[in-house]
């Protein structure tokens, strides 16, 4: 593919893909890689990319946005792998706000989106969509730690799967949902979203970028991509960053056994 630049291995597929932008790489432009050795998730988390097991790719996109509904493209990508894997692989998917993809309750996938600096003119701003999805690999293949909270395509389906065909189809489909996205506005996608969503109605706990811990009711997400919650006082709260996990009451009150 000629929009396409293939890796071996690399650190991240991200910051290469930001190295690239000032080449003027067009709309759409991906790097795609067999591995990557510092793979990274939201929150600075690391995300582990062992060689052709799973789908390591970033693309780079300049919608015709608003630099105000950026944060809307995290969701907008989230949605199109969750439909790229029904269309290819016959699999059902949740999403997990802002950035999880989970499949029969376990983590199957991420995206990363990082931004240029928004001070630019309109022409130069890009937005960088780091997506990672857990393709072929076996249950024992994953750290001991996460056996039992991720899972995979292979897994899921006991078949294995053409990652360059998976990476077509989220390509695909993510460009279809961003073109939607400025010419109609984020409310269809948002419904799509939302029947995908797995916090909604559910017992979860949010750590605040402040390291606060708030537990409560997740009341889904607003029109504009942010995730509310109702705590036990019957506050509500936006949360607009941090990390949010579903959680069982009782850890509420002990600090321990979330879920």
């Amino acid at each position: 593919m000629k929009d396409t630049l293939f890796f071996e291995t690399v650190d991240s597929t991200n910051r290469v893909a930001r190295e690239l932008v000032g080449e003027d790489k067009p709309h759409g432009f991906a790097i795609l890689a067999g591995s990557q050795t510092a793979g990274r998730g939201r929150l600075g988390k690391a995300w582990q990319s062992p060689s052709g097991k799973g789908l390591y790719c970033t693309i780079l996109v300049r919608p015709e946005l608003a630099v105000e509904d950026y944060s809307k493209i995290t969701l907008t990508a989230g949605l199109a792998v969750s439909l790229a894997l029904k269309e290819i692989c016959q699999l059902q998917s949740q999403l997990k706000w802002p950035n999880d993809i989970y499949i029969s309750g376990r983590k199957c996938g991420g995206i990363l989106v990082e931004t240029s600096s928004l001070q630019d003119t309109d022409e130069r701003n890009f937005v960088l969509v780091g997506i990672g999805v857990n393709i072929n690999s076996e249950k024992g293949a994953f750290p001991s730690e996460l056996q039992e909270t991720a899972t995979s395509v292979f897994i899921e389906t006991g078949k294995k799967h053409d990652i360059w065909s998976i990476f077509a189809g989220i390509r695909v489909r993510l460009l279809q949902l961003l073109l939607q996205l400025e010419r109609e506005g984020f409310a269809a996608i948002l419904s799509q979203w939302r029947e995908r969503d797995m916090l909604q109605g559910r017992w979860m706990k949010w750590v605040t970028p402040a390291g606060e811990v708030v537990y409560g009711e997740s009341l889904g997400v607003d029109s504009s991509g942010t995730l509310m919650v109702r705590d036990h006082s019957g506050m509500s709260h936006e949360v607009l960053s941090g990390d949010v996990t579903l959680a069982s009451r009782l850890c509420e009150k002990t600090g321990k056994a979330d879920i």
